[in-house]
């Protein structure tokens, strides 16, 4: 017995069937796909790390809770490996990084305080009790000079994170190492003007003819101004680089702490 041959109706149908199959399992695709999209496409995806604001001892205000997440925030996305996804509750900010972002890199940014203070340099001083280690009573604040020659004493700072307008990194072919542009404000300008302006009037080689920036109690340079700065006159253009042999993620890093307000608290991680 030999099969019958289809009939019109019977291919009809078949077609009917492997179109309805083609559509659904392009609708599974598109689904599939979209869902990627979505996926790939919102915040957080990476690790979670938690913070735990302020000293446990000291009482922390939810209002400065919502500050440090805020500014936790603004930290990763400066990173621009995605945005992340910041909660805060009680004592505690906890951040869903971006899958793209160096959870190494990123934690580091977001455990410093971010604080930046630009002071004159009133003296230079060798360790304490040593010949030749000058009297430091009348120096604001005492820290090592970056290159090693000993402790500079440094003045009232005059400048901080308020004064600073944005920050960025820069490569420098000639030293061969990452520098940091500083834009001020029209505040921060007139104030670095003044405070140049002053230590120009110091002779060359002397301390007081250079200025310290300070960043989270550390100096981070101390350059003494060249000598075609002049005296009450100073530097307006309004922006200074910093230096100081940087790796390109120190200098990033470093860029973006002091283009923003520091941390109210310190925090760390739990």
């Amino acid at each position: 017995m030999y099969p019958h041959p289809p009939t019109p109706r019977s291919r009809g149908r078949g077609w009917l069937i492997a179109v309805f199959a083609a559509a659904a399992l392009t609708m599974i695709v598109l689904a599939g796909a979209m869902a990627w999209v979505w996926w790939s496409a919102r915040p957080g995806g990476g690790e979670t790390v938690a913070f735990r604001v302020g000293d446990p001892t000291a009482t922390v205000s939810p209002e400065t809770v919502d500050r440090v997440a805020e500014l936790l925030v603004r930290r990763v996305r400066s990173m621009e490996a995605g945005e992340p996804v910041v909660t805060a509750g009680g004592r505690t900010v906890t951040v869903e990084l971006p899958r793209d972002a160096d959870v190494e890199e990123a934690v580091a940014l977001m455990e410093r305080r971010g604080s930046l203070t630009v002071h004159p340099v009133v003296g230079l001083a060798g360790p304490v009790g040593e010949p030749g280690a000058e009297d430091r009573s009348d120096a604001e604040l005492v820290l090592p000079s970056p290159d090693g020659s000993g402790d500079l004493l440094l003045g009232p700072a005059a400048l901080d994170n308020g004064g600073v307008a944005s920050a960025e990194t820069e490569h420098s072919p000639i030293a061969s190492a990452w520098l940091v542009n500083v834009a001020f404000t029209e505040r921060g300008a007139d104030t670095w003007a003044r405070m140049t302006g002053e230590a120009a009037c110091h002779p060359a080689g002397s301390p007081e003819r250079r200025l310290a920036i300070v960043v989270d109690g550390e100096v981070v340079t101390a350059p003494e101004l060249s000598p075609d700065v002049a005296c009450e006159v100073g530097l307006s253009g309004g922006s200074t680089a910093i230096s100081g042999a940087f790796p390109e993620e120190e200098a990033s890093a470093l860029a973006t702490l002091i283009s923003m307000d520091p941390l109210p608290v310190e925090v760390t991680v739990e």
